[in-house]
């Protein structure tokens, strides 16, 4: 997986985020608590799973795009959890390499 593979999944996740909230109206209150509480268990889940390849731990820059994802998180902001992600792989990378 390329560091340009990586950045087109990432704005092709972000871009279809955003077309989504402008296209579609408000949800209902009762909606909203609901969804509001999802994208922490979401992200864990995908997380969870890229840490591992096989039976054996992922590759060093995985394990370092996860820690910045996860360092992001606090902000709430699906843009924020891409971009640290992208300088935790670009920074394991780096100390890896």
């Amino acid at each position: 997986m390329t560091v340009l593979f990586v950045i087109g999944i990432a704005a092709l996740t972000y871009a279809s985020r955003a077309l989504a909230l402008v296209l579609m109206p408000d949800p209902p209150e009762r909606v909203r608590v609901v969804l509001d509480r999802i994208p922490a268990p979401l992200f864990t889940s995908l997380a969870a799973v890229s840490l591992f390849d096989g039976r054996d731990l992922a590759p060093g820059p995985t394990l370092f795009a996860a820690a910045g994802a996860l360092a992001a998180t606090p902000t709430r902001s699906m843009l924020w959890v891409l971009v640290g992600g992208l300088l935790g792989y670009a920074t394991g990378v780096l100390a890896l390499s």
